[in-house]
């Protein structure tokens, strides 16, 4: 027993000095490097399969990150010192032109006139103060050479002016008997080729008639035939409307005549009792009495463009005078021309009578303006509405009868 004690006590001296002796190696060791990643040294105090799941983990960790990062591009990874490529310029978009777009823009926006300086000179209207039941001449004198036409407006109704030498557009008003007095604008828009170019304006004084009341006795029970409505419309038609259009520029130079000469029986504008009884109507015309079968001359220069007889007005005749002025001539016995015919102031073209609705022999003279009865009288005088200056002179023909 004590022989294997004392071997038991001699093995486990050895050992004891044999594990003092590396501990004592260990102690005198200093590491001068961090320990390795800690992921080993835990992997082998961990069981297997978690030291397992770890390392997968970590694998996938590291797929997912390689995936994820992005794509660097190569330009970034030059060197700073390189100059940048410049970068292309880029075009700006052209427009392409449309033609046709244009031009239907160009036809539908009116020209403006701002680009001409001065384009209007001069507008005038003579006489500027006029009587209801007067006319006036307007004329509008342009330096702008692209105006090809010129109309005018007056109490809502429109016509057009006519070029009587360059830059010079002129025409004819008229203000009716039964009008508004007071002051009134006339209106000239002025056109080109393409378009509208500019408007222009003038007031027209307009002052009342005076004509006095005339009793007209005619006699009679009133128990005569009745005038055929479609008679009397002929009447109107063939004085006021079959005859209004402008067939030319004026004829006439300087002031009418009368077609004849002898009382005045009858003035224009004139209210009318007939036996006593209003009428709705102004007297049409100037009324000069005479013996039956005295001649009639005609008042300016005219062709004759009408001739016959109308159940009022009896026998008459009618001239054109050019600018759309006509003038008639009524209740005559005898005509003397046909139509067709040239005539000049104081030719023969009738006799004085009484035929139609009549009190007497006499002769009723009518003018009429584009439709519109006006007072034959203006045109005897130095109020007559002017004729157009000349593109020389700023006369007419010499005969005065102008605007300068």
């Amino acid at each position: 027993m004590s022989g294997r004690w004392l071997a038991t006590i001699v093995l486990l001296a050895v050992l004891s000095a044999a594990i003092g002796a590396g501990a004592a190696l260990l102690l005198r060791e200093t590491p001068t490097d961090p320990p390795a990643a800690s992921t080993a040294a835990v992997a082998t105090t961990l069981p297997a399969e978690t030291a397992a799941s770890e390392a997968q983990q970590a694998s996938s960790a590291e797929v997912v990150e390689e995936q994820a990062a992005p794509v660097v591009p190569v330009v970034q990874a030059q060197s700073s010192d390189a100059e940048p490529e410049p970068e292309p310029a880029i075009e700006p978009a052209r427009e392409v032109s449309n033609p046709v777009q244009e031009q239907q823009e160009q036809e539908s926006e009116p020209v403006a006139v701002d680009s001409v300086e001065n384009p209007v000179a001069d507008f005038v209207l003579a006489p500027s103060t006029i009587t209801q039941g007067e006319a006036v001449a307007l004329t509008v004198i342009t330096e702008d050479s692209s105006t090809t036409a010129a109309a005018a407006t007056l109490d809502g109704r429109s016509w057009s002016l006519s070029q009587t030498a360059t830059g010079v557009w002129w025409g004819l008003a008229a203000v009716a008997r039964d009008a508004p007095v007071g002051a009134r604008s006339v209106v000239v828009d002025l056109y080109s080729d393409v378009g509208w170019l500019q408007t222009v304006s003038a007031v027209l004084m307009v002052l009342a008639s005076t004509a006095p009341l005339e009793e007209i006795v005619l006699g009679g029970d009133g128990s005569g035939d009745p005038v055929d409505p479609a008679e009397l419309q002929r009447d109107i038609d063939v004085r006021f409307r079959d005859h209004v259009a402008v067939s030319g520029p004026a004829r006439w130079s300087g002031p009418w005549q009368l077609p004849i000469v002898g009382e005045v029986t009858g003035v224009f504008g004139a209210p009318r009792t007939y036996d006593g009884v209003p009428s709705s109507e102004w007297h049409h015309g100037h009324d000069i009495a005479g013996q039956h079968g005295d001649p009639l001359v005609a008042a300016a220069a005219g062709s004759v463009v009408w001739t016959g007889e109308v159940v009022l007005h009896g026998l008459g005749v009618i001239l054109d005078h050019g600018a759309g002025v006509y003038s008639g001539y009524w209740h005559m016995s005898l005509i003397a021309v046909r139509e067709g015919m040239e005539v000049a102031a104081g030719d023969w073209i009738g006799n004085v009578g009484t035929t139609g609705l009549s009190t007497g022999p006499h002769v009723h003279w009518e003018v009429i303006v584009q439709g519109i009865d006006v007072d034959p009288v203006q045109w005897l005088g130095d109020d007559r509405p002017p004729l157009p200056p000349s593109a020389e002179s700023g006369e007419s023909g010499g005969s005065g009868d102008t605007l300068g």
